[in-house]
């Protein structure tokens, strides 16, 4: 009851952590998918720092797991750990843990760390690879909407430049 009612005012992490101490996990699912939804309207989270204290409860649910990762990852890239956070954003894309319709922004509010200085790449061609075989898949597989075609030109055009970077930087 208290989550519902905390939903209805949009206060999605209260309801959250109520869910949580409800065991309640399809609500769990449900909320977190309603940030996602939030996240891609406004371009963020707000009131979501208790999912890095949450440990292995965020295991109850692969959205919530999911929404913790990414959390995660936008700390790295404020830190400084590119490395890191490029190898967790390969993870991310390849888990399939997070919502069809969110892979798109998650791969393009990650261009930031895709498409530094050519001598500074985080990604290897390998992993480079992996991240445009998962845009080319979501967009054979139709999860690409009109409106996000630009962000997908985008992504694509990095993903390359990045490839030719880490193709002259990589040993042979």
């Amino acid at each position: 009851v208290m989550s519902s009612n905390l939903r209805q005012n949009e206060q999605l992490g209260l309801a959250l952590i109520w869910s949580l101490r409800a065991k309640d996990y399809t609500t769990v699912t449900n909320i977190s998918e309603q940030l996602f939804d939030k996240y891609i309207e406004t371009g963020g989270f707000t009131h979501l720092d208790f999912l890095e204290q949450l440990g292995p409860t965020k295991l109850c649910s692969n959205r919530l797991m999911f929404l913790g990762k990414y959390r995660e990852l936008h700390s790295l890239v404020r830190a400084g750990e590119r490395k890191k956070a490029a190898d967790l954003l390969v993870s991310l894309v390849q888990s399939n843990l997070g919502p069809v319709r969110f892979q798109i922004t998650l791969l393009y509010d990650a261009l930031p760390l895709i498409g530094a200085s050519p001598s500074d790449t985080a990604l290897s061609s390998e992993k480079t690879e992996t991240l445009l075989k998962a845009l080319e898949d979501m967009q054979i597989q139709g999860h690409v909407k009109g409106d996000d075609a630009q962000k997908v030109s985008s992504i694509r055009l990095t993903l390359v430049d990045n490839l030719c970077s880490s193709f002259l930087k990589e040993p042979w």
